[in-house]
């Protein structure tokens, strides 16, 4: 499983409890994160949230591949959010999501949140393939994922995002 705490050069990504989503999902507003949170980076209109509570509601012990809190380690601040969509599935695939609050964007840091992240899964015994996607009018999460040796392997609709590109890397050929 991985760690509560995931560290990178500057951001360290920590977990999100089940008991912290479940009391996000249930209040009005923010609920404490052990962090500086004036955007409430969990709220349901800007978060995975919606997607991630079921998926711990059925099985808790899946809680730690998903949400993470991106926290500028000097500051204590979060600086965003970054998740893998779920466990490795059956073929060893984990997909990446991330999102960096609007203030702190431009600064290298949804970089290194994906670079992290994969740089965990890739030396996990259960992952095999390092999966991302995003809409083709993103040019900042495609030359994060193609700079990181990802390749496009296809496409797909999603159901909120509309048309999504594929793109995919061994995770035993994945060098940070």
């Amino acid at each position: 499983m991985p760690p509560d705490v995931i560290a990178g050069p500057h951001l360290d990504l920590v977990l999100v409890t089940v008991d912290q989503l479940l009391a996000r999902d249930a209040s009005d507003g923010p609920v404490p994160l052990g962090h500086d949170d004036p955007t409430d980076v969990l709220h349901p209109d800007r978060s995975p949230l919606h997607h991630r509570v079921p998926q711990v509601l059925a099985d808790p012990s899946v809680n730690p591949w998903l949400v993470r809190l991106a926290v500028l380690r000097d500051t204590g601040e979060i600086i965003g959010l970054v998740n893998f969509h779920a466990p490795p599935d059956a073929d060893g695939m984990v997909e990446i999501g991330y999102g960096v609050i609007p203030q702190f964007r431009r600064h290298g840091y949804a970089t290194e949140m994906a670079r992290t992240m994969w740089a965990y899964a890739a030396t996990h015994p259960d992952v095999r393939t390092l999966r991302a996607t995003f809409t083709p009018d993103n040019a900042g999460s495609r030359a994060i994922i193609e700079g990181a040796g990802f390749v496009h392997v296809g496409e797909q609709i999603d159901d909120e995002d509309g048309l999504e590109l594929i793109y995919e890397v061994p995770a035993g050929d994945y060098r940070p």
